[in-house]
């Protein structure tokens, strides 16, 4: 049951204002692990080299043999995808409680309460969330990144520290610089995967310090800032650049005290992701994801009926695996801010 019947006719609650925190902000997981159809619940994957750019020896003289190449080389990971569900019940009391005091003049209900739209909402947001922070939790680890594809700052080299050095050959600017430390991202990237990145993350508490940054006001000075081009300019980033502003509720259950978590918490990623899946493409993440028969969908919703509760199901589903496939492809930031 979604609701407790006792909560469902008192007297009387507005109609035009509720006390809730509704998730309204979006979800970025799949920006940086998009979603990858596969037809088998495990498998394995090729993860190519660069051998491919090789500029082999091709000069051949006359009545010689023409030099032969073979394919490139290749390594093979796996995945394995796993079910994630969640159903809500909807009783006919409920229902029957509802429509009851909605009819009576002198009791009213919220009208936005709606127990099958609030079940289906309640359970998606959930398996959402629970991907979003698997997510994260991957994309902000730094075991996960090669030696020089992460840095961690502290102290004056945090962007939230912006006190002017006072001396030396800049002492109207701080030691902290998101200009620089972006561009060695961009740099690290590219070096490595031969693809400038594509896909810029900063949760917005971070974001927050960069407008008014002294070295960023300062480089801004020469030319306008509402130019389309202009963090290109700034940063030589020249992909989407993604705010992060999503939290969600860090408990066990609905009675305890509320825990709010950042999902990205102070945490900046550089990376290029694929525009579309191919069979030889390079890519930092993947959610591979296994579709539901009939009709291949991907996170299906299924309703039925249990007579013995009295109750109607809503049901929602995934399976997936995130995998972090191409470690090279992105660039960790650690809390860029204190």
């Amino acid at each position: 049951m979604m609701y407790d019947p006792k909560k469902l006719y008192v007297d009387p609650i507005l109609t035009n204002f509720s006390k809730g925190y509704g998730q309204t902000l979006e979800l970025i997981g799949e920006r940086l692990f998009p979603m990858t159809p596969v037809s088998l619940p495990t498998g394995k994957y090729r993860v190519f080299d660069r051998s491919n750019r090789l500029i082999f020896e091709s000069h051949r003289e006359p009545g010689g043999v023409t030099n032969e190449v073979r394919a490139g080389k290749w390594s093979e990971d796996t995945f394995t995808t796993q079910e994630h569900a969640l159903q809500a019940s909807i009783a006919d009391e409920e229902r029957q409680w509802l429509a009851a005091a909605n009819a009576n003049q002198g009791t009213t209900v919220s009208a936005n309460i709606n127990p099958e739209t609030d079940g289906l909402e309640l359970i998606t947001r959930s398996i959402l969330f629970e991907h979003e922070l698997k997510a994260s939790a991957m994309a902000r680890n730094s075991a996960l990144y090669p030696g020089g594809n992460t840095v961690t700052l502290s102290g004056t080299g945090q962007w939230s520290n912006q006190t002017p050095l006072g001396s030396g050959g800049t002492p109207d600017l701080p030691v902290s610089n998101p200009v620089s430390d972006i561009q060695t991202g961009v740099r690290v990237i590219q070096a490595a995967t031969g693809r400038p990145p594509n896909r810029l993350i900063i949760p917005w508490d971070v974001w927050t310090y960069i407008p008014d940054h002294p070295r960023i006001v300062k480089r801004f000075t020469n030319f306008d800032l509402t130019r389309p081009d202009a963090f290109r300019l700034l940063t030589g980033f020249d992909g989407e650049i993604i705010i992060a502003n999503s939290e969600y509720n860090n408990v066990n259950n609905e009675d305890d005290t509320e825990n709010i978590v950042k999902f990205w918490g102070k945490d900046v990623i550089l990376a290029y992701v694929e525009p579309q899946p191919t069979e030889m493409s390079l890519s930092y993440g993947k959610t591979f994801t296994l579709p539901y028969q009939p009709g291949g969908q991907l996170r299906p919703v299924t309703r039925w009926r249990e007579n013995n509760r009295f109750s109607d199901i809503v049901h929602y589903r995934w399976r997936y695996d995130l995998k972090v496939v191409a470690t090279t492809a992105a660039y960790l930031i650690k809390t860029a801010v204190a």
